[in-house]
């Protein structure tokens, strides 16, 4: 069992592919000019996670924080390039 938990990584990870499935619905229903917005305003606030995790968080807390916010991040742009390319094919 601890194999499939990967140690410790599943969460991150899952919230990683949950952002980027999230995100690959939301660009199939609203348009190409919205979709860009929201993906960089979540951006946006990922950026600010990870200042605030390194200035005011601090130590091994501000790191877990910070890789899971980049987790996120990756995972936003993920789903956000991938559903525009699928848009486009059909």
């Amino acid at each position: 069992m601890d194999a499939i938990m990967l140690e410790g990584w599943t969460p991150i990870l899952l919230m990683g592919i949950g952002s980027a499935i999230i995100l690959f619905f939301i660009s199939r229903k609203i348009s190409r000019k919205a979709l860009l917005l929201t993906s960089t305003l979540l951006s946006v606030i990922c950026i600010g996670v990870v200042i605030y995790s390194k200035d005011v968080v601090g130590g091994w807390e501000g790191i877990g924080l910070g890789v899971v916010t980049f987790i996120v991040f990756i995972g936003i742009w993920l789903g956000t390039i991938v559903g525009a390319v699928k848009r486009s094919t059909n």
